[in-house]
């Protein structure tokens, strides 16, 4: 008996593998980006060091919160409405500001409006989807109060 060994295609099959687990774990480390600064943009790789690593925490950071604020928001409205911590229209002025609350989060963690100078396109932002909301309150209502006018 003669052992032969491994197949072409096995070997590449392994090759192959290999250069993706280090690929994936180049880019899981930032390997990528230190990889392509070495072939010859020195300077930049100067001036991007902890300036971009900073924003990029600073902004998952950003979106952590909000995310943990908006679940918080969101479990608290449900709670006074399940379990009746409120009734009647105290529950419902709670569930109100609760949901300008999540709104305002949403404004400033994930959409990155600050309430500081806010420019033009800012402004309109928010009036937008003000008009927006308005509008499907508003429209929610005329439903149920036309179903509820209707039942009687």
């Amino acid at each position: 008996m003669t052992t032969r060994g491994p197949s072409k295609g096995v070997v590449l099959l392994k090759a192959a593998g290999a250069a993706a687990l280090i690929g994936t774990a180049r880019a899981l480390a930032g390997g990528a980006a230190i990889a392509r600064d070495r072939r010859g943009d020195e300077a930049r790789a100067r001036l991007r060091s902890s300036d971009e690593k900073h924003a990029k925490r600073r902004d998952l950071m950003t979106y952590g919160i909000g995310y943990v604020f908006a679940l918080l928001l969101t479990g608290a409205a449900f709670a006074v409405v399940t379990w009746g911590w409120a009734a009647g229209t105290t529950a419902l002025g709670i569930v109100f500001a609760l949901a300008l609350v999540q709104a305002v989060v949403h404004f400033r963690c994930f959409l990155h409006v600050d309430l500081r100078r806010s420019s033009r396109d800012d402004l309109q932002l928010i009036l937008f989807s003000t008009l927006i909301i308005g509008l499907m309150v508003g429209g929610t209502l005329v439903v149920l109060l036309n179903l509820r006018m209707r039942m009687t």
